[in-house]
């Protein structure tokens, strides 16, 4: 790395997007559908979302919730709190208003930053984004702030059935954006299709990182950003899009609506393990294919690794650490494991989370102090083949990954037993890969009649849609262990 590029770590996100807007000013920022803005234009309404904020008396430090629709001024609220040095929490419309709500309350937000279209109902203060011309005296100045300062909030499904809120800063965000960016070879030339949601952590690498790079991205907007169909009209629509990032689902489906692929295209795939079978149907259709992995402790992804053909016996491995991030592999006993052995795979790096907010004891047992090193224990169960690459063989607890997105099964259980008349009840992911779904098995209370449709409407109005169990099976009781706890293999998918 060289001195200039250590000075853009050291000088945390503002000095490096000060030194982008000025000096891509007059090129192409964004698109969405019709609408084109050039850098001068991002800065001008991030500046006038900027102003907005402070003028609502909000402070340096202080959390903020974004409920916004896809578009232009998400992006540009996300600039606006970069900017000011605030700490943004994604609050996604298409999610339940009551998980939305019980996240604004729990990240004890200042107030919810909301565009026109916004109908949620907080109960803390909301502020609607200004709908008039920007000002042209607006201007922005990228102040510094600590590196340590909290950038954003992401919260993540939890065990207990309570979100964890994972709390990242300024410069592991800069840290990542620059890895990531040097990794990809991101430039002007980068064109990203961001269809990610707010809430997965993977979008801010679609929405920052080609403006980290001076490039340009298209925002496509709900519900084409889940259609694949209507994703394909896009690329069609837009020639110039040259990186697309999408889980190994999304990718799936892409080919199965027959998707033929596009010559200089850059794929990312991750958020689920990407298996040997979608690997060499995708490979071929791309320029290059990048295997991700990460969890949202250690900011979006901490390894990307090109994939190449054939795949070789071992399959499709996690390896090619980014820039600053080193991975371990432990035993229970803390013990570092040497090849061939399989344990849990720990991460270190600079993009570290600060811990989780307001949780103290969940960060104590998953950021731990090793060899007067700081570890995040990921969950992951892997096998170390060799120097800096490692064998995926699952989890460790009873979190799963669905779609990309990562669930505590805990938590919808947790729902589950929430409801009148459940005795109660558990979860399991059925299947795997595309066909991989979710099943609740649920024992009712003697006496209680209750619907398989009454258990998902209430589940409907606390859980992302994602988290909802496809098949609902109602059980006499549950199976029991001799030691009386739930016999979790004895749940079998029933007809």
């Amino acid at each position: 790395m060289s001195g200039g590029e250590l000075q853009v770590l050291a000088d945390d996100l503002a000095h490096h997007f000060a030194q982008v807007f000025s000096q891509h000013a007059g090129f192409t920022a964004m698109g969405c559908g019709a609408e084109v803005l050039s850098y001068q234009d991002l800065a001008s309404r991030t500046a006038t979302i900027a102003a907005q904020l402070t003028r609502g008396g909000v402070t340096p430090g202080s959390r903020i919730g974004l409920h916004l629709q896809r578009g232009p001024d998400l992006i540009a609220a996300i600039l606006a709190c970069l900017h000011n040095g605030l700490c943004f929490v994604p609050l996604d419309p298409e999610f339940p208003p009551q998980r939305l709500q019980d996240i604004a309350q729990d990240a004890d937000l200042t107030l919810v930053l909301q565009d026109t279209h916004g109908e949620g109902r907080f109960a803390m203060p909301s502020l609607y984004l200004q709908t008039a011309e920007a000002d042209e005296a607006a201007r922005l100045s990228w102040p510094a702030f600590a590196g340590r300062s909290p950038a954003y909030m992401m919260f993540t499904s939890g065990s207990t059935g309570r979100p964890k809120g994972v709390v990242i800063s300024r410069h592991a965000l800069a840290n990542f954006l620059f890895a990531a960016s040097s990794r990809l070879g991101l430039s002007a030339a980068t064109r990203w299709l961001f269809i990610t949601t707010p809430a997965f952590d993977i979008s801010l690498l679609e929405m920052l990182g080609p403006l980290w790079a001076g490039g340009a991205l298209e925002v496509v907007g709900s519900p084409a950003h889940k259609d694949p169909d209507a994703l394909l009209a896009v690329l069609a629509e837009h020639h110039e899009i040259n990186t697309l990032q999408a889980t190994p689902a999304f990718w799936r489906m892409l080919l199965k609506t027959g998707w033929q692929g596009r010559a200089g295209l850059i794929a990312l795939c991750g958020g689920e393990a990407l298996d040997a079978t979608l690997a060499e149907n995708l490979a071929p259709r791309v320029s290059q294919l990048w295997n991700c992995y990460g969890p949202t402790e250690a900011t979006v992804w901490s390894m990307m690794a090109p994939v190449h053909l054939p795949i070789g016996a071992e399959g499709i491995l996690l390896s090619h650490s980014l820039e600053g991030y080193r991975h371990w592999v432990l035993a229970d006993s803390g013990a570092e494991l040497v090849a061939a052995d399989e344990g849990e795979l720990c991460i270190e790096g600079p993009s570290l989370a600060n811990g989780y907010w307001a949780r103290d004891d969940l960060s104590a047992q998953s950021f731990i102090g090793w060899q007067g090193r700081q570890l995040y224990r990921t969950g992951d169960r892997v096998q170390r083949i060799g120097e800096d690459a490692y064998r995926y063989l699952g989890r460790l607890d009873e979190q799963v990954k669905l779609r990309g997105f990562r669930i505590e099964l805990g938590e919808i259980e947790a729902c589950l037993r929430a409801i009148d008349g459940v005795q109660d009840a558990a979860v399991k992911l059925q299947g795997i890969a595309d066909e991989a779904y979710l099943v609740a098995y649920i024992e009712l209370g003697k006496g209680v009649c209750i619907g398989r449709m009454t258990i998902r409407r209430v589940l409907q109005q606390r859980l992302p849609h994602y988290m909802i169990p496809s098949r609902i099976l109602l059980l006499d009781s549950m199976p029991k262990t001799a030691s009386g706890k739930l016999d979790r293999k004895s749940l079998v998918v029933q007809d």
